[in-house]
């Protein structure tokens, strides 16, 4: 009479994940239904017997893989300066990091798209090119300086929706316009810049209202 089945694999055994090709440790064992199913790297997943394999006995292609930790110092949303551009101001819209491998060698770069503030110019700059804003008092003059500067309060005439779609903005770019002048409007707390914003609202009422209708 054969004794009760005991697992493949023990905790510390490093195999094979067969189904990804990637290598880890074996971190904990569960029986359910008198079937094993083993965890690997402390994950929140569970793997069956067959789908691994002991390292010493694979003999298959791997997956070498690595733990990134990249740094984010600017958020959407941010207004900063950037290298070589003077006063110039830019909201940060985006950001992406690039992996370069080689033999011997190897290294991140975090990318940022800014956008400028006073015409909508998309620029990306690596993130030592970007200049943060101190939180200071006179820094915050210069800013409020600079922000008058680059965006001032243009008229908005509203359009018909046929009119809408040759002469206007997008949708996106009528809410990029509503956030920009809500930022200078918590800055300067000046009634020009809410009516720019009820004017972006007004807006797109009237294009999706024109849509629902078609």
């Amino acid at each position: 009479m054969s004794g009760p089945k005991r697992p493949k694999f023990s905790i510390g055994d490093i195999v094979v994940n067969t189904l990804y090709g990637t290598v880890g440790t074996i971190t904990d064992i569960q029986q359910i239904d008198g079937t094993f199913l083993y965890e690997i790297n402390h994950s929140l997943s569970l793997f069956m017997e067959h789908m691994l394999v002991l390292l010493s006995d694979f003999s298959g292609d791997l997956w070498i893989t690595e733990e990134i930790e990249v740094e984010l110092p600017f958020f959407l949303g941010e207004i900063v300066h950037v290298r070589d551009y003077g006063d110039h101001l830019f909201k940060v819209v985006g950001v992406r990091t690039e992996i370069y491998r080689y033999h011997g060698e190897g290294w991140e770069e975090t990318i940022y798209e800014l956008k400028r503030l006073f015409d909508g110019w998309e620029i990306e700059v690596h993130m030592e090119d970007i200049i943060p804003l101190a939180d200071d008092e006179e820094t915050s003059i210069t800013l409020l300086q600079d922000i008058a500067i680059s965006a001032p309060v243009k008229s908005y005439v509203l359009l018909s929706p046929a009119e809408e779609e040759v002469k206007s903005p997008s949708i996106d770019e009528l809410l990029d316009m509503y956030n920009d002048y809500k930022f200078l409007y918590e800055w300067f707390h000046d009634e020009q810049y809410k009516q720019v914003m009820e004017t972006v609202v007004k807006r797109l009422q009237i294009i999706t209202n024109y849509h629902n209708k078609n």
